[in-house]
């Protein structure tokens, strides 16, 4: 997202959900609940893809909410 016109407008937060307390992200508890692969990207929390990075697609849904 760097090297896009939406870097100013973002807040990125990289969380290691198995390392982190689950209990301060209750959104994602029941997508991986689901066996969901990671990583999984939430975006206002919501999850929007699991399992791999996807830059073009990530960069689509990222607008949808901008």
């Amino acid at each position: 997202m760097e090297a896009t016109d939406l870097k100013d407008q973002l807040e990125i937060e990289f969380v290691d959900l198995m390392e982190a307390d689950i209990q301060s992200y209750d959104y994602a508890r029941p997508t991986l609940e689901k066996g969901y692969p990671l990583p999984i990207t939430f975006i206002n929390e919501k999850a929007v893809s699991a399992g791999g990075l996807d830059s073009n697609r990530l960069y689509l849904e990222v607008k949808k909410f901008i």
